[in-house]
């Protein structure tokens, strides 16, 4: 699902230290480098949600997975 990322929304992540990237993610496997259920990544695994695009450029969205479930 994507939101868009707003800076309210960058301020309250980083104030109740949201926690959304999948290696926060209970079916992150870490060794394989991806998601158990074989989700693609559509953004998911940009982290902080500031951080920039490959391009350098900031992200108007953020992308959050239906099915995290946070270690």
């Amino acid at each position: 699902m994507l939101f868009p990322l707003t800076d309210t929304l960058l301020d309250e992540a980083g104030r109740f230290a949201l926690r959304s990237a999948c290696c926060d993610c209970f079916y992150y496997v870490a060794g394989e480098d991806r998601c158990a259920h074989e989700w693609p990544d559509e953004g998911q695994r940009r982290w902080p949600l500031d951080a920039p695009l490959a391009d350098g450029s900031r992200a108007e969205t953020a992308a959050f997975c239906r099915e995290f479930e946070l270690r």
